[in-house]
């Protein structure tokens, strides 16, 4: 039966990160729970709901190894409400779990272990490293433009495509497409994360340049290890959006913006629009200027910002939304607006480190 003391911060850090991929509800009981396992010292902590998992394992002062599965929610609630210091975790009976902390006492009932699923092994595939911060970057990136509606599942995440030793992640919800490369040395390959587990790793990964992330692929499942965590994905399979079609489309119109002022008119624009007031965002190009419109019920706002302008009067709208999740995540002072004659396409000023692209409500 298991017994161990652990810190608070230590033990709730990785409870409260790991029951985000126990089950909020499901037939399998154990499934709305975290697994504890302990051996020696070290204590792991498992969250699973045959989807995501996520497993961190920690050092704690252990006393007698063994196993159980606690209710997810309950367990961390509990943890959460301790005082800081050390609370020590009694399995005193079979399924019988005291935790006690200074003079604060719990018990509750665990569940059995024997009920828990597996993680899944990978026996072969594929792998790579990246460093946790530019994993982070292009996962940050593209996320915004992953479908939320399930009527094709596969683009419900993001594409992750190795190819002539770049890799480019991907994001398509029909509307928006969203493109960020990276060299990358390592054989051809492809698979597509779901925007949960991307999410996930999003919190979890680091912005420290010395810290490696490892993804491992074989089939429908992928493995991440990130420092003290290791995520493990369900991946999502299907026909994938071939986006190089419409990312080689050739464009006819060319503008620099500053993307901050840009932003904050867009932003503006907001205050005029509801469910129930809805109306696109106008830009005209002219003169070096572009001019930012929208009208609803409620108001209308007319601005006019400077920008890098050359050609003929052109106009073109857009939902206030999209046109800013993608300027948010550019992450740049300036970029080019490249104009064709279904889409807008923003890229950086040099290179081609992100693509993305929005569809116009209406082009005049």
């Amino acid at each position: 039966m298991i017994k161990f003391s652990a810190e608070k911060n230590d033990i709730f850090d990785a409870l409260i990160t790991t029951a985000k991929a126990a089950s909020a509800k499901s037939v399998i009981t154990a499934l709305e729970g975290i697994h504890l396992n302990l051996s020696g010292n070290m204590l792991t902590v498992t969250g699973y709901d045959l989807e995501l998992g996520i497993k961190s394992t920690i050092q704690v002062n252990g006393e007698s190894d063994g196993e159980l599965v606690l209710n997810s929610r309950l367990i961390c609630d509990i943890v959460r409400k301790m005082p800081n210091g050390t609370i020590l975790f009694d399995e005193y009976e079979p399924l019988k779990l005291n935790l006690k902390c200074e003079d604060i006492s719990y018990t509750i009932m665990g569940i059995d272990s024997s009920e828990y699923p597996m993680l899944p092994e990978l026996s072969r595939g594929e792998s790579f490293e990246i460093s946790e911060p530019l994993l982070k970057s292009v996962i940050g990136q593209t996320l915004y433009a992953v479908a939320t509606l399930d009527t094709k599942p596969v683009l419900m995440g993001s594409k992750f495509e190795i190819k002539n030793n770049e890799l480019n992640v991907i994001s398509v919800d029909g509307i928006r497409i969203a493109i960020r490369k990276e060299c990358l040395l390592h054989e051809d390959f492809d698979f597509v994360v779901p925007s949960k587990t991307l999410s996930e790793l999003l919190r979890l990964l680091s912005d420290d340049e010395s810290k490696i992330a490892t993804i491992s692929v074989d089939r429908n499942q992928g493995i991440f290890s990130i420092d003290k965590y290791t995520v493990f994905s369900r991946l999502l399979e299907g026909d994938f959006f071939d986006y190089t079609k419409v990312v080689s489309m050739p464009t006819t119109v060319e503008a620099k913006v500053n993307v901050r002022e840009l932003i904050e008119c867009v932003d503006r624009t907001l205050l005029l629009i509801s469910d129930k007031f809805k109306s696109p965002v106008d830009f005209t190009f002219k003169d070096d200027t572009l001019r930012v419109f929208c009208e609803t019920a409620i108001g209308k706002l007319d601005q006019k910002i400077k920008c890098d302008y050359s050609g003929e009067e052109f106009r073109i709208s857009f939902q206030s939304r999209y046109i800013l999740d993608a300027l948010k995540n550019t992450y740049c002072d300036k970029v080019k607006f490249l104009f064709s004659n279904t889409a807008l396409k923003i890229v950086p000023l040099e290179g081609d480190s992100f693509t993305f692209i929005v569809s116009p409500v209406r082009r005049r």
